[in-house]
């Protein structure tokens, strides 16, 4: 919504707009735009309104999406969807019609109007709006079941990435299971073969050849050369070339090629047509879930391993057994903190003999768990709670973040670990917290209630707390808040230093978080090529070891497709401390 927000309310309120109105009309329309900034949307609501029964009025269009805009973000989506409409329909020759399309788009999919929604995209002409909201579209429908699907499919007949979408679900469920009259009628419509999922015959070369698919926008993949647009994805290739750099002088090999996807799907699936791309032995990308389907497919059918270098979206491995990323999904780092959470916990007991006073008080510990409201909050509390569970840790509370009440709400919850004035004790001081909640306002409102109570609870917190600019670095050290953070590096070691003055000398510059995920991607998965040849997948996959990156501590895909060591850090004498670190890894 950020984005449609910056792109459709600054343009609102741009010159030409409020030109065509007169004095009365353009306050009245200027007001009501400052309300909705100001996130009073329903006196914006009858300020509009008001304006549009005045005279002459011409700035209807305009009036009825920031009405339909206002509405949305009231969660009122018929009202949206009723003033949206009337924007779209009533002004048939308004020129700026492709922005009110959009959110009404996207208020169809908030009120769950799969099939609404689909036809509205389609219906866009603006390719950077329709891309925007198909891909919104298709994250909504990949967490749908195989049931809900269905009948998606069914009503859009002509979209084949909603077939290959419902085909791979059923492909991924167990055989005896599958709808497999379904299936079959999938598999022909899309010209899929069933069992095509191949896992390729690994063989080691004296080089190897990675494909780099990522959204250049450019005739030139120059990584020597400055970007400003799409400057990110130079970062990361700027990264990977470093990285390709850094296995030379281990004698590994690597002869990279890159192709810029353009963010287009029909160029893309061109691109890997190109008959070099069946010679590859890696591919990085692509970026984006649009895109994703497609080379998703090509893995599938030839065996040729993928890797994304940047997200932790567990769709990006889901129905792609040679698939990985090198960050941690939100359910891995969940259950990542609940085992260990709760490994710590029995290996206490063990200290103690059976039937011992201390060890049954040492058995008592209990865990109290906040969630925000989006996926990743809710999958990494969800799968934190299930492998805590498992090995038979008690959760106290399990508790959604209230956004009317939540100081108070949680203060309530965490009134067992208050500190108890008539006794000078804590009354559980071996408690764990654990705040899977990002938003930066509900992250301090709930911290703030944790500790207003004297508690001294361990919590634990997902590494976006590192970015809060009302939470001191000194506050979290004196709070002992622990952050959970995938692919964290010690900055201050002599490798990080090292890497930094050499990229400030070549680029004059500072590396950005992108250049260190695309140096990472091709110096972890170099050595692993290296170690295991090009068919490493299923190797790789059964393997204890934790494998130490350059910068990064470790890797380990252990039966997974995401990285499973999540380190554990908190401040120190004011420096981050790896509280999790490995005595073992190999490279």
């Amino acid at each position: 919504m950020r984005y449609f927000y910056t792109l459709i309310l600054t343009f609102l309120f741009s010159f030409n707009a409020l030109a065509q109105g007169g004095k009365t009309e353009v306050e009245k329309y200027t007001y009501g735009k400052q309300l909705i900034d100001q996130g009073k949307y329903q006196p914006a609501i009858v300020v509009l309104q008001d304006m549009m029964t005045l005279k002459g009025v011409t700035l209807q269009p305009y009036a009825y999406t920031l009405i339909g805009y206002a509405y949305y973000q009231e969660g009122n989506f018929i009202e949206a969807q009723n003033n949206l409409n009337k924007a779209i329909t009533d002004y048939a020759d308004w020129d700026e019609k492709e922005q009110a399309k959009y959110l009404l788009g996207c208020s169809y999919l908030k009120a769950k109007k799969y099939d609404e929604s689909l036809m509205t995209v389609n219906g866009i002409t603006d390719k950077k709006l329709r891309q925007e909201l198909n891909t919104m579209i298709f994250q909504e429908l990949e967490e749908l079941s195989i049931e809900e699907l269905k009948p998606i499919c069914e009503a859009n007949t002509e979209n084949e990435d909603i077939a290959t979408l419902l085909f791979d679900k059923i492909l991924q469920q167990p055989k005896e299971e599958r709808d497999q009259e379904l299936l079959t009628k999938l598999s022909v419509h899309l010209g899929i073969e069933i069992n095509k999922h191949v896992v390729k015959k690994s063989e080691k070369k004296d080089k190897y050849t990675v494909a780099v698919v990522l959204p250049f926008f450019t005739e030139t993949t120059d990584g020597n050369a400055l970007r400003v647009k799409n400057e990110f994805v130079y970062n990361i290739y700027q990264g990977i070339l470093i990285g390709q750099e850094y296995l030379a002088k281990r004698d590994v090999n690597i002869d990279i090629i890159a192709y810029d996807t353009k963010r287009d799907t029909t160029h893309l699936s061109a691109l890997l047509e190109d008959p070099k791309m069946m010679n590859v032995d890696l591919i990085i990308g692509p970026l984006y879930a649009d895109m994703l389907p497609i080379v998703k497919k090509f893995s599938n059918e030839t065996g040729i391993p993928m890797v994304n270098p940047i997200s932790s979206n567990s769709a990006v491995i889901e129905d792609a057994s040679n698939a990985f990323i090198t960050s941690s999904t939100p359910e891995t780092i969940g259950k990542s903190l609940g085992k260990r959470l709760r490994a710590e916990e029995l290996a206490t007991l063990e200290q103690f003999p059976e039937g011992d006073s201390l060890r049954i008080q040492a058995d008592t510990v209990q865990t109290y768990v906040v969630f925000g409201h989006s996926t990743k909050e809710k999958q990494m509390a969800a799968a934190f709670k299930e492998a805590y569970e498992a090995e038979g840790g008690k959760i106290a509370a399990y508790q959604e973040f209230d956004p009317v009440d939540g100081f108070n709400v949680v203060q309530e919850m965490f009134q067992p670990l208050a500190y108890d004035d008539s006794l000078e004790v804590v009354k559980d001081s071996t408690a764990h917290v654990f705040i899977s909640v990002v938003n930066e306002v509900e992250a301090l409102s709930t911290v703030s209630a944790l500790l207003s109570l004297g508690t001294v609870a361990s919590a634990y917190v997902p590494q976006e707390w590192l970015k809060y600019n009302q939470l001191s670095y000194s506050q979290m050290e004196t709070a002992q808040i622990n952050i959970l953070y995938p692919n964290w590096f010690d900055d201050d070691s002599f490798r990080a230093k090292t890497f930094i003055a050499e990229y400030q000398e070549k680029f004059n510059n500072q590396p950005s978080g992108f250049v260190y995920n695309g140096f990472e991607t091709m110096f972890a998965f170099g050595m692993i090529l290296n170690d295991y040849g090009n068919g490493f997948v299923q190797k790789l996959r059964s393997s204890d070891e934790f494998r130490k990156g350059y910068l990064t501590p470790a890797y380990n895909y252990k039966n997974a497709q995401d990285n499973q060591y999540v380190p554990i850090i908190q401040f120190i004498d004011g420096d981050l401390k790896n509280k999790t670190p490995l005595e073992e890894a190999v490279n």
